[in-house]
């Protein structure tokens, strides 16, 4: 089973994510930071990392930054998400990032993450 890492600070927003992700059959983990995100990445290695970008503590981009520089995050795949879209700065600039913009439907949720996991996305 494939396992995903959630990160929200919006309560509603990550349930519905969650909700989607496990009616779809992928094991799931949640955050509402990037602080505790990073350290659920580490701790899990999850199999991709959805996030949010602007969050209180810690934002996407910064903890985009974070995984790379750590040999045991590095190669996982990562979702951003953002309803600031167009004055977010770097938005679309890695093509190794996917990227959402709030707000989005369910099938563009799920269609990001089969481009990510590859064909064998179904957990």
């Amino acid at each position: 089973m494939k396992t995903i890492l959630v990160i929200d600070d919006e309560d509603d927003l990550r349930a519905m994510v969650v909700k989607a992700l496990k009616e779809e059959g992928f094991e799931t983990i949640e955050a509402d930071n990037g602080s505790s995100a990073l350290t659920l990445a580490k701790n899990r290695r999850p199999d991709l990392i959805i996030s949010d970008v602007i969050m209180d503590s810690g934002s996407g981009f910064m903890l985009e930054e974070l995984l790379r520089e750590d040999p045991e995050t590095a190669s996982i795949p990562l979702i951003l998400m953002s309803g600031h879209a167009k004055h977010v700065g770097a938005w679309e600039s890695d093509p190794e990032i996917g990227y959402l913009a709030k707000p989005f439907g369910l099938l563009e949720l799920l269609a990001a993450v089969a481009r990510k996991l590859g064909s064998k996305s179904r957990a």
